[in-house]
């Protein structure tokens, strides 16, 4: 009978020991930042690929085509008609003459028509989002590198890698616009805070106006830090710190308002974000007054028929521009929802489903989940859990990352949520997410 060698199995595992060792040195937070710029190539490289990989598979078919997007208002603009479009689904009484309209902010469209007037077909429009998708990885590994740059890379490597993000690489709504200036203000905005820069807050204040531009979510968001600020300030009993929170937001106004006056003289009234604000409100919460009340997400055909039957009944005189449409679509919304307030409130509830995971939204349209759909529901799972435990975590020093993510949540589940809308906010998950698993036992005895 032959007697194991038990020597050279103890051997092979203090190798096996030795090299994860070694591995994990790698880790340590000295030798980690010395090679810091390696990693981030990596990361980045990693990045350029999935971009690559995305614009390999879109569809000419379907990408920049709806006539509500910003590579379509940009066409209008590039050929000499203007801030315009027209879409009956949103707008039925639009016409050669009543095209003017707001229906995306302004930073998205005039990215697009500067990247149309470089190359003339949508590939340029794709290659720009795919440049704000590096971007913002950027952004995010230089706002946490001077804290930690294992942290910076791990944030900025689960950004590259979340499906919403990647998915919408390939559509022109703005969000991808808006999640790289709301990056580069929360930076300026936490420098600002905590290291008491009063020149880092009025640059917040730019690019946080900018990505209100961009997705007019974040106006709200801006607001929101701003008077929190301005609560903490008297709470501290520093009249200097409320003159600058109360300047920071004097920035933000100054930013948006070149689009509010411009609304105001082509529309008549002075929208401060996007026309659609109304339609959604209406489209999306119509429904609580039928009975049966069954929650789900209101389709497009759904919300059609409803848009329909609504200006049908309706004193409407079908001269209407999109800034009086909102305001008739926004009355009418608001009428339902003071009507069945309890109602209203579950369906807010429900939205939170809808906001993380799309539960209902493909089955609204007659489709069926895809694989990237059960994917995207397992990492959201895990965002959602790693958001929590890092704004637990990191509270204090973070408070305005935490407080943007509540903010924007509860803005979309009052009016509309489907999981791409997270893109705008995913710059903040992200980063408290790397917290969460910088916190966990392993992970602290590979990088300690």
């Amino acid at each position: 009978m032959k007697t194991p060698n038990y020597s050279n199995r103890t051997n092979l595992v203090e190798r096996l020991i030795l090299q994860i060792k070694s591995a994990a040195s790698l880790f340590e937070k000295k030798k980690f930042e010395e090679k810091s710029s390696q990693w981030l190539a990596i990361v980045m490289v990693l990045a350029c690929l999935i971009a690559v990989w995305s614009y390999k598979t879109h569809s000419e078919l379907s990408t920049f085509v709806t006539s509500n997007g910003t590579w379509n208002i940009a066409s209008n603009i590039v050929n000499g008609d203007g801030f315009s479009a027209c879409d009956t689904n949103y707008f039925p009484f639009c016409s050669p003459s009543n095209q003017s309209t707001a229906m995306r902010e302004p930073v998205p469209v005039l990215l697009m028509a500067a990247a149309m007037l470089i190359y003339p077909d949508e590939d340029a429009g794709l290659i720009l989002q795919a440049v704000l998708y590096l971007g913002t990885a950027l952004a995010i590994y230089f706002a946490l590198k001077k804290e930690d740059a294992r942290l910076a890379l791990l944030a900025s490597f689960l950004w590259i890698v979340s499906i919403p993000v990647i998915t919408e690489m390939q559509d022109d709504t703005g969000h991808m616009t808006a999640a790289f200036f709301f990056t580069i203000g929360m930076f300026f905005f936490l420098r600002g805070y905590r290291e008491q820069k009063f020149s880092h807050l009025i640059l917040s204040g730019i690019f946080l106006g900018i990505a209100s531009l961009s997705r007019t979510v974040h106006l709200g968001t801006a607001i929101g830090l701003g008077l929190v600020l301005i609560g903490l300030q008297v709470r501290a009993r520093s009249m200097k710190g409320i003159f600058q929170a109360i300047i920071f937001l004097a920035i933000v106004c100054l930013t948006i308002a070149p689009w509010v006056i411009r609304n105001k003289m082509a529309l008549g009234a002075p929208l401060l974000g996007s026309s659609l604000t109304g339609y959604n409100i209406y489209r999306m919460n119509f429904y609580i007054e039928n009975d049966p009340f069954q929650l789900h997400y209101v389709g497009g055909a759904e919300g059609a028929q409803a848009i329909q039957q609504l200006v049908e009944n309706s004193d409407l005189t079908g001269t209407e521009n999109e800034a009086q449409m909102n305001s008739f679509y926004m009355k009418e919304g608001k009428r339902i929802i003071l009507e069945h307030p309890f109602r209203y409130v579950v369906l807010i509830l429900h939205r939170f489903l809808l906001v993380w995971f799309n539960f209902g939204f493909r089955k609204s349209y007659g489709e069926g989940l895809l694989i990237r759909d059960y994917l995207a529901i397992i990492q959201q799972i895990f965002f959602l859990i790693a958001v929590t435990v890092g704004a637990v975590k990191k509270y204090k020093e973070y408070w305005p990352l935490a407080l943007s993510i509540v903010l924007e949540c509860g803005a979309y589940m009052a009016v509309s949520a489907q999981l791409r809308y997270t893109v705008d906010l995913m710059p903040n998950v992200v980063i408290l997410s790397a917290f969460a698993l910088s916190s966990l036992p392993f992970m602290k005895k590979i990088t300690n």
